[in-house]
């Protein structure tokens, strides 16, 4: 073997050593930390536990995360390895792991070594395991919904195929692009979307730089068959549960909300879009931009080939020192305000030299993905970020601009005089200190979690009281369920809290499991209450979640958050417990426990 294809070799067991350790030392440090106790979590792990009962999806669980495919996904492993917290955990590691591979394969070939093990240190060290809230919900390893990552892993696979297909020219590789897209379908509409926007670039630029239609057309017929083959055989099981036409609705049951609710003047979504401010966050991502551009502007001036003297030859390396000194003190869990301009930087200049010098097989993938990052931020709107629903949407883009300072840039400032090694170490040196700093930023949460909860394999770690009382108050309510109340009663939680259903393997007979504005809006809260009256289960659990940023206040005080529910209540059951504070009238977290009167 020649030394050409031996370094690829050497890269690829020199990546897997640097990002495994990192991994594997960023798992160990929050090993069963992972996770919100309190809020959506627990659905996550409720809905599956469900299904691998017998209950179907949508029927019996209504669910409005997303579509069929992770839950039924996650009901499998459920009934092949058991019903654990672990088997979720164990499998969304293995699900990160073959995302890391594939991007820094995909980055590696469109780039260099350099490139794509500081993308894939980024995706570690930023978004895997990160938990920039105090909620454990925006992390791959326990999500809000498992459908925003599994659409995102299987969105990367199909876009890694895509890119090979268009030069290989392999009508297998359309098959598997289509099934993927099929796939993703059944998981978030967003992600569905940039892919699809991401897919028809991808074909109109093939058309245009291959110019082989009869090929393209038979790709494109081979994956929209493709992509039926999952959508068909989700259909058939819904058929056979509920009927033809409820199959169809709970085959497109992620969409139906998206397209029959109005979420544009919640606030809520008006604040994760930036539109409730949007004068303020153009301003944050202009200001970001700028100051980003002026330092790369120094930077290039400083790194211009000159006479080679000592003093000249040592200005970047001073400047790169002074950067890395200086970016400790820079916020990096804002640095995703500039994301939307330097994707649209970056897609200028990748398809000004596709018209300047012809495509070259390595810019495919990068076209691709900069199209797909820029489809991902559509959701963040103005407020583009890598945390909150950043650790997702945000991602992509984060990505970019590493390929845009590290590589796209350097190349492009080369050709006028710039030294592209001098150039990427200034970059390089403060952009390691900001994953750093972004890293330290993202385990502080992980401090307070030091209270077990569950067992065995469904043991996992807690706020103390210390740092949130939250998670001691709900430690409480399950020792109360498991010493009070008989093992085969049934249990609600509401608004939400569904981890308490889970621990305490207690089913909630109705049909709606959460209770927040989003699901009132979408299920209809009269539909919603009718439903609870005729199966009310033995016991229900009353939580203090404030909806402030929904527009309302604690569930149960308006009649467009549960009044109705709450009256009907306090006529049918009574008050056994109250845990923690009394919310209404101290406005700290607390809960009540309720009994069904005369039972």
């Amino acid at each position: 073997m020649n030394e050409a294809l031996k370094k690829p070799w050497r890269d690829g067991w020199f990546a897997c050593a640097v990002l495994g350790t990192v991994f594997v030392a960023l798992a160990a440090h929050t090993w069963r930390k992972w996770p919100d106790f309190v809020v959506d979590f627990g659905l996550q792990l409720y809905c599956p536990w469900k299904l691998s009962t017998g209950s179907v999806l949508y029927r019996d669980v209504a669910y409005l995360a997303g579509g069929p495919l992770s839950q039924y996904y996650h009901a499998l492993l459920f009934k092949l390895f058991g019903t654990s917290f672990l088997t979720l955990v164990l499998s969304n590691l293995l699900i990160s792991i073959v995302l890391l591979l594939i991007l820094y394969r995909c980055f590696y070939a469109a780039s260099d070594q350099l490139t794509a093990l500081t993308a894939g240190l980024a995706v570690v060290t930023g978004f895997v395991f990160a938990q920039h809230t105090s909620f454990g919900l925006f992390n791959y390893i326990t999500p809000y919904c498992s459908e925003i990552v599994h659409g995102l892993v299987l969105s990367v696979i199909a876009l890694a195929l895509l890119s090979k297909w268009f030069w290989q020219e392999k009508l297998w590789l359309a098959v598997i692009v289509g099934f993927c897209d099929g796939l993703t379908f059944l998981t978030k509409p967003e992600i569905f979307l940039a892919l699809n926007i991401t897919i028809c670039a991808g074909l109109l630029l093939f058309w245009r730089a291959r110019n082989k239609p009869g090929f393209l057309l038979r790709s494109l017929g081979i994956m929209l068959a493709a992509a039926v083959i999952p959508l068909g055989a989700f259909f058939i099981y819904f058929w056979r549960m509920t009927g033809f036409r409820e199959g169809w609705r709970d085959v497109c049951a992620s969409w139906i909300p998206l397209l029959t609710t109005h979420t544009a003047a919640d606030p809520f979504y008006r604040w994760c879009m930036g539109l409730d401010a949007p004068a303020f966050y153009l301003r944050r991502m202009f200001f970001q931009s700028i100051g980003l551009a002026v330092i790369l502007f120094a930077g290039a001036l400083l790194c211009r080939r000159r006479s080679p003297t000592l003093l000249r030859r040592s200005l970047p390396i001073l400047a790169a020192i002074g950067l890395a000194l200086l970016a400790p003190r820079f916020d990096w869990s804002e640095c995703g305000r500039c994301l939307p301009v330097i994707c649209l930087v970056t897609l200028t200049l990748l398809l000004w030299r596709v018209k300047v010098s012809g495509l070259e097989s390595r810019a495919v993938f990068p076209i691709l993905w900069t199209l797909f990052s820029l489809g991902m931020l559509l959701k963040l709107g103005l407020f583009s970020r890598v945390w909150h629903y950043g650790f997702v949407l945000g991602m992509p883009a984060f990505l970019c601009a590493i390929y845009f300072l590290l590589w796209l840039l350097p190349r492009e400032l080369e050709r006028r005089n710039v030294q592209p090694v001098f150039l990427r170490g200034l970059i390089w040196l403060p952009l390691i200190v900001g994953l750093a700093q972004l890293t330290a930023h993202a385990m502080l949460p992980y401090a307070g979690k030091t209270v077990a909860v569950g067992a065995g394999a469904d043991k996992m770690w807690v706020y103390n009281p210390q740092y949130r009382v939250d998670d001691t108050v709900m430690i409480g309510a399950l020792q109360w369920m498991q010493t009070n109340a008989p093992a085969q009663s049934t249990l609600a939680v509401l608004p939400v809290g569904n981890m308490l259903n889970y621990l305490s393997r207690r089913s909630n007979p109705t049909r709606h499991p959460f209770w927040t504005p989003a699901e009132m809006a979408a299920f209809g809260q009269q539909e919603m209450t009718d439903d609870f009256i005729r199966h009310s289960p033995d016991y229900i659990i009353i939580i203090g979640m404030d909806f402030a940023g929904f527009g309302e206040r604690y569930f149960g005080t308006s009649r467009r958050c549960g009044a109705d529910l709450m009256q009907w209540l306090n006529a049918h059951y009574q008050q056994r417990c109250l845990i923690g504070d009394d919310w209404l009238k101290t406005g700290r977290f607390g809960l009540r426990i309720y009994q069904k009167s005369g039972s």
